[in-house]
């Protein structure tokens, strides 16, 4: 045992300095390539994890090597000492070897990992068991021939003895190979383009910026931002809830062409999203995402080379070292106090910012896209310190069993499956607390945005001032209308949104006229000078941004569809749709399930207090918008895509359920 452990340990160290030269040489590859000091892999970079690099090869190379060389001891050591021919050789071999196997199975692995794990992960184990023999039989028969030269017939001679180096170095080549593949993929010129930041902040109401109407500011540097930002007054979202919502922003169709109304399936692979077109125009795509519906697993993740989602996974689960093998030999040392706020899964603001500013180190060379969302006004919203003195007495106002449901954030979908009628039974004080605590979130939310600005935004390298968008996904209801927070409900209190844009060349504007969510995907190609597909069913506002005239007259569709899932229910599946359409004039929406209709005048009745359905004198408006929104529909319909199915994990489904979504 003790010559044993003498040989494993120069097995070791031989293995460690082939592993640290193999992670050197990726440092170097990726300073010389302009990638900065990181992996350069082409849009692979963040396969490995910041500082990290040479802990995982090491790990990796010292154990595969280590069990290769275990084996040949137990062969060899009955008939004599075994020990290392060539260590310099050994070495070199060791770090050739771990730099083109990682940069091979990185680039070749990737959309298995990521396309649906829970239906890959089989074939992806499959996959890592057979590339780990692969390699270490490799590697065994490598060591087997630098420490067998001088015994066989052939090693006699020093022809002998070259020809078989040599020999060795040819079970390198396909990796080699691949290195020189994955190195002229990387090659080309690179277009100086301003990197691209939207910014979504979930469940954020446009009537708490001075801009669409608020009295007060409860948001002082978000109002700063718009200030010096181009402001849509009259933004929409396309839906009620953040998935189809977001959907429509990545593939600007409506959710009837997309299909994406259900927490089970995702994004179609015929759409094509704007991070598909920022990636194919030369752009590195990254988000950093505290909504557990915009992950990998939700299928939301189509063009994003990362998509680092902390509400329901980490750093490593969306970017951690690229074969299963390396994760499962670095996991138990990637632990929380190893890596603090990359590591936790999270919905803080603050700690998201944290990630945003990793990825932004990490990223330099190519221009990049950033999607930033943002939970802090998103339900449930907790009691911070800094606001418990203020909400204090809202929460002494409720007796303890009316006040828990408050807190929890309750959503009421079981009830409104069961009763489309449904009302929340909350009185006064409810309401009050629940807005309190919703006002406060918004305050947090300013101070996240502003350490954003402060902190990660100046971190955006590039020639020109990088483009900036600040929207909601939706807003949130407090019964002003009958219903909670919001996915039951399209009213203006969920539909409006905030719709900032500042960048280079615009001054600050305001800008009228209707626009939505479908307009930010080709507005932003449009500001980075890429088309957009034909496909795309928005509009370019780049015309409207100097102020000097509105967004021509146009109608805008909604649609709030959301289909839930409770098994204990009979039908165990529960839509609740809801539809409508914005014109210049008037608000029109229909509840499918309780087929009431609203009619409101845009501008006479902004609060929409005033249902004018059964008023004659709008009768001709409201025959027109019920034609009209049934053709809109239909025509949506007509372009349905298939949406992609997605299996929900387990930490993703406890993030859903701490969120309401899931029962």
């Amino acid at each position: 045992m003790k010559a044993y452990g003498k040989y494993l340990a120069r097995v070791a160290c031989a293995s460690v300095s082939g592993g640290v030269l193999a992670a050197a040489a990726e440092y170097g590859l990726g300073a010389l390539r302009g990638e900065g000091s990181f992996w350069a892999i082409p849009r692979r970079f963040y396969q490995l994890l910041f500082g990290v690099e040479a802990l995982w090869l090491v790990v990796l190379t010292t154990a595969l090597f280590a069990v290769a060389a275990t084996a040949y001891y137990l062969l060899a050591v009955r008939r004599r000492e075994v020990a290392l021919a060539s260590p310099a050789f050994f070495v070199l071999a060791v770090a050739v070897t771990t730099a083109a196997v990682a940069r091979f199975v990185a680039t070749y692995d990737h959309p298995l990992m990521y396309a649906n794990v829970a239906r890959a992960r089989p074939f992806i184990m499959a996959l890592g068991a057979v590339t780990t023999v692969a390699w270490i039989a490799g590697a065994a028969a490598l060591y087997s021939l630098m420490r067998n030269l001088g015994r066989w017939r052939i090693g006699k001679t020093v022809g002998g003895v070259a020809a078989l180096r040599v020999l060795s170095l040819v079970l390198l080549l396909p990796f080699a190979g691949a290195e020189l593949w994955a190195l002229a993929r990387a090659a080309g010129p690179r277009a100086h383009k301003p990197d691209v930041y939207l910014v979504v902040v979930d469940a954020f109401r446009a009537d708490r910026l001075r801009a669409y109407g608020a009295f007060r500011t409860y948001a002082p540097r978000v109002e700063a931002l718009a200030a010096e930002s181009v402001v849509f007054r009259e933004a929409y979202t396309t839906s009620s809830w953040t998935k189809p919502a977001m959907a429509s922003l990545f593939a600007s169709v409506p959710p009837s062409t997309h299909g994406v109304t259900s927490r089970l399936v995702g994004m179609p692979e015929a759409a094509v999203t704007l991070a598909e077109r920022l990636r194919a125009a030369g752009y590195t795509t990254l988000g950093v995402s505290a909504n557990p519906n915009i992950t990998r697993p939700a299928a939301m993740a189509d063009g994003f080379d990362v998509l680092d989602n902390g509400g329901g996974g980490s750093v490593l689960e969306g970017a951690g070292p690229p074969t299963f093998v390396a994760r499962l030999l670095t996991r138990p040392v990637l632990t929380p106090r190893f890596l603090g706020p990359l590591w936790r899964p999270t919905r803080d603001g603050l700690e998201l910012n944290r990630r945003l500013e990793f990825w932004t180190r990490v990223s330099g060379g190519a221009p990049r896209f950033f999607l930033v969302h943002y939970m802090e006004p998103h339900n449930p919203n907790v009691v911070r310190p800094e606001y418990a003195a203020e909400l204090q007495p809202l929460m002494d106002r409720l007796p303890a069993d009316r006040l828990q449901p408050v807190m929890v954030g309750n959503y009421f979908f079981e009830q409104y499956a069961r009763d489309p009628f449904f009302v929340p039974p909350y009185g006064e004080e409810e309401v009050a607390l629940s807005v309190a605590l919703y006002d406060a979130e918004i305050r947090r939310m300013d101070v996240v945005v502003g350490d954003f600005l402060d902190r990660a935004l100046p971190l955006a390298a590039g020639e020109e001032e990088p483009i900036l968008v600040l929207l909601a996904d939706h807003g949130e209801e407090f019964k002003e209308h009958g219903r909670w927070f919001h996915a039951t409900s399209l009213h203006r209190e969920v539909a409006e949104i905030p719709l900032l844009i500042r960048g280079p060349g615009y001054e600050p504007a305001r800008v009228a006229g209707l626009v939505n969510l479908l307009d930010v995907a080709p507005t932003i190609l449009a500001l980075v000078g890429e088309p957009a597909p034909e496909a795309w069913e928005g509009e370019d506002l780049t015309p409207y941004l100097t102020g000097e005239q509105p967004v021509p007259p146009r109608t805008l569709l909604l649609e709030g569809v959301h289909e839930m899932h409770f098994p204990k229910l009979d039908p165990p599946v529960h839509t609740l749709e809801l539809s409508g359409l914005v014109s210049p004039a008037y608000f029109y929406l229909k509840d499918e399930n309780t087929g009431l209709e609203y009619l409101y005048d845009r501008d006479g009745d902004p609060r929409q207090e005033r249902n004018l359905v059964a008023e004659a004198d709008h009768a001709a408006a409201l025959a027109f918008l019920r034609g009209e929104l049934a053709r809109r529909r239909e025509a949506a319909r007509r372009r349905a895509l298939t949406p992609a199915e997605t299996v929900i994990p387990p930490g993703l489904e406890r993030s859903l359920r701490a969120l309401g979504y899931v029962r």
